[in-house]
């Protein structure tokens, strides 16, 4: 064999080896959100055991990111029955179930799930009564539940309080979500997510959840919104969301070289994730700012599957869409849209984009 053969062997080797140890991390796929790898290691472990109590609450996550919520809670069932004494399993049961209270309304058997759901969080709570996910859950579930389920204002102060005690600084993360709940206005969460920060300079959901708000239409403080998003990269660099919105940032900014950087980091950290390039191109598409970049983004987009949690391919056929339109190319434009038709043809703003476009 050739040296430059040998060399080729021997970096295909690191390749799959390196691949290979990545995807066998269950635990690590699962807390950076690598939902599509975690799925095929799940199945193979529930091969070899169905009743893999970590496997199924994985599987379980996995459908209720991906929106599956009858499988979801179904996995998660079986997760609490595998292993009765976990809060973590309870508690996401819990979670699945409020995700089907919340789609099937109150005259579609909503009520009886959300019982089903506060049944769960209490056996959770009584496991591991610091379990904080659990806690911030259950003050969801009093705040916004109705009183015939256990709603309660008050106990939701008190979940609140609870978290505090146990961590001040998801605490005010918590206190921002129920200002959330509550339709305050934005500057009071703004300033509770601040306050998390401070607490906690690496707590991952909050910096995000920071980022979002000044990225947002209605703050546009770019400038701040990239600098909490680069943190939470410093704290995780594996996990797709804060690239999101530094792309979002670099791209309103036009800065061009720090949106390029960007795309590549998210690139060679989240490969299995082109979430930022779709974000990159919508926000290029919104300020009418080089549109043959938002086009090539939306087509990079386009060649794989999307994330949990990431635009579906029918809606990346609409932004380009609109992309095409903006230079001109109507044909194209017209294409795209007729793409997207059959997934999304009830949305009212897709609707008139097509009529527009290719109706």
């Amino acid at each position: 064999m050739s040296l430059s053969l040998r060399l080729r062997a021997v970096l295909l080797f690191v390749f799959f080896a390196a691949t290979l140890a990545f995807s066998s991390d269950g635990k690590t796929l699962f807390e950076q959100g690598h939902y599509r790898q975690l799925d095929g290691v799940a199945q193979d472990r529930l091969q070899h055991n169905p009743n893999d109590a970590e496997a199924l609450f994985w599987l379980s996550s996995i459908y209720d990111a991906f929106g599956d919520f009858d499988r979801a809670a179904d996995y998660a069932r079986r997760a609490t029955e595998a292993a009765p004494g976990s809060s973590e399993y309870h508690c996401q049961y819990a979670d699945t179930l409020g995700d089907k209270a919340l789609k099937a309304g109150v005259l579609g058997g909503g009520i009886p799930l959300a019982r089903q759901m506060r049944h769960e969080l209490d056996l959770s709570l009584q496991i591991d009564p610091r379990n904080l996910r659990c806690l911030q859950e259950s003050m969801g579930l009093y705040e916004q539940a109705p009183v015939i389920v256990g709603g309660s204002k008050a106990k939701a102060r008190e979940m609140l309080q609870q978290i505090y005690q146990i961590d001040p600084a998801h605490g005010a993360r918590a206190e921002a979500a129920l200002l959330q709940m509550q339709k305050r206005p934005l500057p009071e969460i703004e300033a509770l997510l601040r306050r998390s920060v401070q607490l906690n300079p690496r707590l991952y959901r909050a910096l995000i959840d920071l980022a979002s708000i000044l990225d947002s239409d209605g703050y546009r403080r770019y400038s701040e919104a990239e600098h909490f998003a680069r943190q939470a990269i410093a704290a995780e660099p594996d996990r797709a969301a804060a690239y999101v919105y530094l792309a979002v940032a670099c791209a309103r900014q036009q800065h061009w070289s720090d949106l390029d950087a960007a795309i590549e980091e998210a690139q060679h950290r989240v490969p299995d994730n082109a979430a930022p390039f779709f974000s990159a191109a919508v926000a290029l598409l919104d300020s009418n700012a080089d549109l043959p970049r938002a086009e090539r983004y939306l087509r990079r987009y386009l060649t794989q599957e999307p994330e949990a949690g990431a635009p579906t391919p029918a809606t990346a056929h609409w932004k380009l869409g609109l992309v095409l339109e903006k230079q001109g190319r109507l044909a194209d434009a017209a294409t795209e849209l007729r793409a997207a038709a059959a997934e999304i043809s009830g949305d009212p703003a897709f609707k008139k984009d097509f009529k527009r476009i290719a109706g």
